[in-house]
């Protein structure tokens, strides 16, 4: 059973992440599925059922909750191909536009393979002619498809620590928190797969426990409701609408390099984009990745373009009182791009459809390998 649940907070959210001076304790920008079962396995322990946790939690799988706006039907982190102009970002009327370079690089990237283009790769600002510069963080789309930044609150307090010997404050022992503020309009939504009577424990764990760190100190109150499924395109409608802004581009560049061959009819592209920081290994026991491989109708794909960056993950259990293993992942907002070629078949739509809900890479159940396959941003090879 699936199930989309909304997340309001009520106090400030404190989603811990890896960090190099401990006097500082930032958030995250989103709540991670691993911090929501997390609390669902801090209140079975609270209710004397912590011999079950393991057994239970095979059973859950809770995905990311992502910030987003009253009024927004979606949101979504930007992929790492996205820019912006350097000197006005942001999306028009206010900046300069926001647009997707994943598709005219990957085009640039195919025919550099095939012959000498006369002129290199550059996307300029086409109203000031400044630079475009790679933008990250989220963005939301309304009812009326229009388009905007979904800034996070912050909350700024400086605390003083506690001894756990004396219990009592340290002279000299200061720490900053920056928090996610609470507000009316934001809300996290994210889905939960699982038997009915464990989501339910969900939910009444996040009310009763809270979420993230410092929940003793009055942090993670948040208010649990159910909604809809956020109203994204077809996988089928975005693989495809992908492939013909594809063609057409490709069309339009093989102009600069006389000589190129056509793209050959039954050719398919498609890219994975990583909603979620990305664990991922060359092979079971080999070293650590930052490309996922694909098993797909039977054969074994790995990426022929990508744009990625490198991050490290971990994470403490609070049931257990023992700190996650650290991983190096490939961070959320990640581009993948893969070639299905028309002699292997038929693109297989329903193996992608169930390759977004398992997710891909390992430590799938905490969250990490969310996925979208091509995201709708990659369209805007405009500014918008």
């Amino acid at each position: 059973m699936n199930r989309w649940l909304h997340l309001k907070p009520r106090s400030p959210l404190l989603i811990g992440r890896l960090k190099a001076d401990s006097a500082y304790l930032v958030t995250l920008p989103y709540i991670p599925g691993r911090v929501v079962r997390g609390a669902w396995a801090e209140g079975r322990r609270m209710a004397g059922k912590a011999a079950t946790i393991a057994a239970a939690a095979r059973q859950l799988q809770i995905w990311n909750f992502h910030p987003v706006r009253e009024g927004m039907v979606y949101s979504l982190p930007f992929p790492k191909s996205a820019w912006t102009c350097k000197r006005h970002p942001g999306f028009r009327p206010h900046g300069h536009g926001v647009l997707d370079s994943c598709i005219p690089r990957w085009v640039y990237r195919l025919l550099e393979e095939q012959a000498r283009l006369p002129v290199p790769f550059q996307i300029v600002c086409d109203i000031c002619e400044d630079r475009m510069t790679p933008t990250d963080g989220y963005y939301g789309i309304d009812a009326t498809g229009g388009r905007a930044r979904i800034s996070i609150p912050l909350q700024f307090q400086t605390k003083v620590a506690l001894s756990r010997r004396r219990r009592a404050a340290m002279e000299g022992m200061l720490y900053q928190v920056t928090a996610i503020a609470p507000q009316e309009d934001l809300a996290f939504v994210g889905r939960v797969q699982g038997p009915p009577d464990l989501i339910r424990e969900v939910e009444e764990a996040l009310e009763q426990v809270g979420v993230g760190a410092l929940t003793r100190r009055g942090y993670g109150q948040v208010q649990v409701y159910r909604g809809d499924p956020p109203a994204y395109l077809s996988l089928r409608e975005r693989v495809e609408r992908f492939n013909r802004i594809f063609r057409q581009i490709y069309a339009d560049i093989a102009r600069l390099a006389p000589g190129a061959s056509p793209l050959p009819e039954g050719t398919w592209f498609f890219t994975i984009d990583l909603l979620a920081p990305g664990v991922f290994r060359e092979d079971p026991l080999g070293p650590p990745a930052l490309w996922p491989t694909l098993e797909l109708g039977g054969r074994t794909l790995r990426p022929c373009f990508w744009i990625t960056r490198p991050t490290l993950v971990g994470g403490w259990s609070t049931a257990w009182g023992l700190p996650k293993p650290v991983d190096l992942a490939a961070s959320a907002g990640s581009v993948y791009g893969f070639r299905w070629d028309p002699e292997w078949g038929p693109l297989d739509f329903e193996a992608l459809e169930r390759l977004e809900e398992t997710s891909v890479g390992e430590r799938t159940d905490e969250g990490f390998g969310e996925l979208m396959v091509c995201h709708p941003f990659h369209l805007e090879v405009e500014p918008v």
